[in-house]
């Protein structure tokens, strides 16, 4: 037995050995390298779904607070094979682009309001689309200022859609579709779109100081989902929400603020965080916001703060639980897909 033992420590120690002197030989070296290129490349699953569903995928969960692997508020929502994007902010072109989100079927962009944690990659946005093929500016829709935001941009980076252009040539980046196509939204006016069977409702909430917020609801062949962007419990999103399948709602734990601010280093950062309690929703009110309308199930994201960990999660949502049953804290990456023929909610996560 002891020879045994030994025979196969001696085995081992050689594999080793040899594999560590392979791994020094440039060949050895390039063939694991380009294995390893290939599966980051190509080995994502298709983005787009193989049946008829509407589906959303948070692509930024966090509030401006940080949160380490998160990026600020976006959700997507696809119906059938087109693609609507809701806020876009800083690092949720970074998600997309890892998903292999497909930009060509991205039909627009639609922004809840000018705070720039809702806004900040539509640059970045502007040049991955470009970068696929999009054949027009991109269309933007947002409340009262959005003109204004994309004209800014437009100027910001006129230099670089110029050096782009000029460096890939214009056959492959056009500088005739540089920019944004950008639509102020009206109060219960339904958003212009060519996809069968949907319907997207702005409708307005209260963000007080922001003069011009706005929630949604997207119909799609018998699924629905209310996004309810930053905003008081003030009734709109219940109203909205009655009975949808799937609410995506924000929401402010006021006890770990409380908690933080006790802890706050800065006297900044203090006011900071006593003002945001009085224009965010609380998770006991968002709670009760999807009791009360019968909503299927409440997603929370743009949790401020969002929790690092089980502990801080259970304490976060510790004024929910005996307020709603079917709720879940959203991640980057979490998918909830929804079938047109049946009643079905699947949760799951993109990785």
């Amino acid at each position: 037995m002891k020879k045994y033992l030994k025979v196969s420590l001696t085995l081992l120690v050689s594999i080793f050995i040899i594999s560590l002197l392979a791994l020094n030989n440039h060949s050895v070296q390039d063939r694991i390298l380009n294995i390893g290129l290939k599966n980051i490349l190509s080995n994502a699953e298709p983005f787009l779904d193989k049946e008829d569903t509407l589906k959303v995928v948070i692509c930024g969960s966090r509030s401006p607070l940080p949160s380490p692997g998160r990026a600020e508020s976006c959700v997507l929502v696809e119906a059938g094979d087109d693609i609507y994007i809701f806020d876009l902010g800083n690092g949720s072109v970074n998600n997309l682009t890892q998903y292999q989100l497909p930009w060509p079927n991205v039909k627009a962009v639609l922004i809840t309001h000018m705070h720039s944690d809702h806004m900040a990659d539509l640059p970045d946005a502007h040049l991955q689309s470009w970068i696929q093929g999009r054949t027009a500016p991109l269309k933007v829709y947002g409340p009262e200022g959005i003109n204004l935001v994309t004209k800014g941009f437009e100027l910001a980076y006129s230099a670089d859609y110029q050096y782009r252009s000029d460096h890939h040539g214009s056959d492959m980046l056009p500088m005739s579709i540089v920019g944004f196509d950008a639509t102020q939204i009206i109060d219960n006016q339904l958003i212009p779109n060519d996809t069968p069977g949907l319907e997207i409702l702005p409708f307005v909430v209260d963000h007080y100081p922001v003069n011009s917020a706005f929630g949604f609801k997207i119909s799609y062949k018998g699924r629905t989902v209310v996004i309810s962007g930053d905003t008081i419990d003030d009734g709109s999103v219940e109203k909205y929400s009655k009975d949808v399948d799937l609410l995506v709602h924000s929401a402010i734990s006021i006890d770990i603020v409380e908690r933080m601010r006790g802890l706050a280093p800065l006297p900044q950062m203090d006011k900071i965080l006593l003002d945001i309690q009085d224009y965010h929703t609380s998770i006991k009110e968002a709670g009760e916001i999807a009791r009360d309308a019968s909503v299927k199930h409440l997603l929370i994201y743009h949790s401020i703060p969002t929790p690092r960990n089980t502990l801080m999660e259970r304490v976060f949502f510790r004024p929910i639980e005996d307020v709603f049953e079917n709720y879940s804290l959203s991640d980057d990456g979490t998918r909830v897909i929804m079938p047109v023929d049946n009643d079905e909610i699947i949760i799951d996560q993109i990785e």
